[in-house]
């Protein structure tokens, strides 16, 4: 199928290039768990696995509700869009509301937020506990429980946490054990995000146990197969052969990172129709391809470099700088056994620190059958950030 080229966005239909084994991985792994927890960089395909996700469910008739919470700012804000999310003939909204008596002020609230009507947060706070009991308890007499998608959900806990330290680190903490038990219930959930939740936890002293029930899922480059298929699907329709395969070659050599935006950026500006000869490509990445993709990643990677500062600038020092210059600036893959350990440190220090980098795409990691993990960069991308950064 020819593969018609979008940049920017979550991509379906003749826009998307089918990753079969890593989009049948993701739909197993939700299967056979509670859930997925996919956190990573910004324009590395999250979005449009997700958007694959729930074209899938809707395919085989699967309830599910998808909530964009990356402008959410509370709790009411989540729970008002997780109702207006759920499909409108689906029971689980009246089996929640039938749990609770008419005189309950459980009652006004669940209908209000069910009708899409702002309750203010005082209420939603004040029976918070009693409103996800409710959920829950509907949740388990609910024939066909529903899979819930919340897209930058890291997002909307740190907007909340941002407002008021104390009390919102109380407000994510009941809502993480919340949807721990609604997944205990039979609600499986795909949660992503373009910001690590480790890093968040640490910063605001959130309870990281609330989420450990959900598997991580990896966004992988596409491997060299995948690229060269990737390139022949978005070029077959070139006009008189114009596009060839000595072309191909030159444009995997000059993209260097295997993310489908990366093939698309590069592909949008050399043109499919009339391509430059593949001596100029040099030139056109140099100016126009890589000067806007490159920077958009090293400030993502600037970003987070500076958040681990906020958090504890010793530990941004003498814990996580070292332990990045050891696995980036390594031939060979790092085990735990290969980094140092700074004094007033300790292994599990390091092993947050390590969880840190992973969620974050600084680094990534391989485990062996005896549970030994060894690590590596996280991308080309995030070797060349670390050599411009000098920072050890």
């Amino acid at each position: 199928m020819s593969l018609e080229l979008l940049y920017g966005n979550a991509v379906s239909g003749k826009q998307r290039f089918e990753r079969t084994e890593l989009q049948d991985r993701l739909m197993r792994t939700l299967a056979s768990s509670g859930g997925v927890k996919m956190f990573g960089l910004r324009r590395i395909g999250k979005s449009t696995l997700r958007l694959f996700v729930a074209e899938q469910l809707k395919k085989t008739g699967k309830p599910y509700a998808f909530v964009d919470a990356q402008g959410l700012q509370s709790i009411e804000d989540l729970l008002a869009e997780l109702f207006r999310a759920l499909p409108r003939d689906f029971s689980l909204t009246a089996r929640t509301l039938a749990l609770v008596s008419k005189e309950s002020p459980i009652k006004s609230l669940l209908e209000g937020l069910a009708k899409g009507t702002k309750l203010g947060e005082n209420l939603v706070t004040a029976y918070w506990k009693e409103a996800y009991n409710c959920i829950r308890d509907a949740l388990k007499d609910t024939p066909e429980r529903p899979v819930l998608i919340i897209d930058e959900f890291p997002f909307l806990l740190k907007n909340v946490l941002e407002r008021d330290a104390s009390a919102g680190r109380d407000q994510v903490n009941q809502l993480l054990a919340a949807m721990r038990e609604w997944r205990g219930a039979g609600m499986k959930m795909l949660l992503t995000g373009s910001i690590g939740m480790t890093a968040l936890s640490r910063k605001y002293g959130l309870s990281r146990d609330h989420l450990n029930d959900l598997l991580p899922f990896d966004v992988p480059e596409l491997t060299v197969d995948e690229a060269r298929q990737f390139v022949r699907q978005a070029t077959e329709c070139s006009p008189g052969g114009a596009w060839s395969e000595e072309h191909t070659v030159e444009l995997l050599k000059q993209t260097g990172v295997l993310y489908p935006s990366f093939l698309v950026k590069g592909l949008l500006e050399l043109g499919i129709s009339a391509p430059p000869t593949p001596e100029d490509f040099a030139d056109i990445f140099a100016t126009r391809v890589r000067p806007v993709l490159h920077e958009d990643f090293y400030e993502q990677f600037r970003r987070r470099f500076r958040l681990y500062g906020e958090i504890d600038k010793q530990l941004q020092g003498q814990l996580v700088a070292p332990a990045l210059k050891r696995i980036v600036e390594s031939e060979t893959a790092a085990r735990l056994d290969d980094m140092a350990l700074p004094e007033g440190y300790t292994r599990i220090d390091l092993a947050e620190v390590l969880d840190m980098l992973v969620e974050d795409g600084f680094v990534r990691f391989a485990e062996d059958a005896e549970g030994n993990r060894s690590w590596l960069p996280g991308s080309r991308l995030a070797k060349l950030w670390w050599k411009r950064a000098r920072l050890a």
